[in-house]
């Protein structure tokens, strides 16, 4: 699970003195700006760093009640016990006022790194050297959900008419 999603997780799940932050509906995140830099370092004996992933994070929550120095409090909690060495130290947070007193919340963590990395493995689909690698568990990133699709094209089978 990637760390924009682990935060992004663990701000929906937030909880003070009884209230949320937001519904889970009101959030979204995405990343802008990822870059990708090759490695080929090996690790735990049979494994091996393929490349690290940075990206820009952003989180929003729209519309948001809760204020603005609650949400970055957790932010900076979050990011005190989670974020790695290469990780950004300051996160740009933006909060336009609405006439019902909701804000609109948008947070950039301007540069997450992740690693990515691979094991051996003798069916694995990379190849590097002479040896076979696949994802690990701790890896792969699943998506919770995506949109296929597809197109159906019809055919005549003969005999048909």
């Amino acid at each position: 699970m990637s760390k924009l999603t682990e935060l992004t997780r663990y701000l929906i799940d937030a909880n003070y003195k009884g209230h949320k932050l937001a519904h889970a509906n009101q959030f979204d995140s995405w990343i802008e700006g990822g870059a990708i830099k090759p490695a080929s370092k090996r690790i735990n004996g049979t494994g091996l760093l393929a490349a690290r992933f940075t990206y820009a994070g952003v989180i929003s929550i729209n519309p948001c009640a809760a204020p603005a120095a609650l949400i970055c409090t957790y932010i900076s909690f979050w990011l005190q016990q989670n974020a790695g060495k290469y990780d950004a130290e300051i996160i740009g947070f933006s909060a336009d006022l609405n006439d019902d007193n909701t804000s609109d919340i948008e947070i950039t963590i301007e540069n997450f790194q992740e690693d990515i990395e691979l094991i051996e493995q003798t069916d694995g689909p990379f190849l590097f050297g002479d040896k076979h690698y696949d994802f690990g568990e701790q890896s792969m990133w699943i998506a919770e959900a995506f949109l296929l699709e597809s197109q159906v094209l019809e055919t005549q089978v003969k005999g048909d008419s």
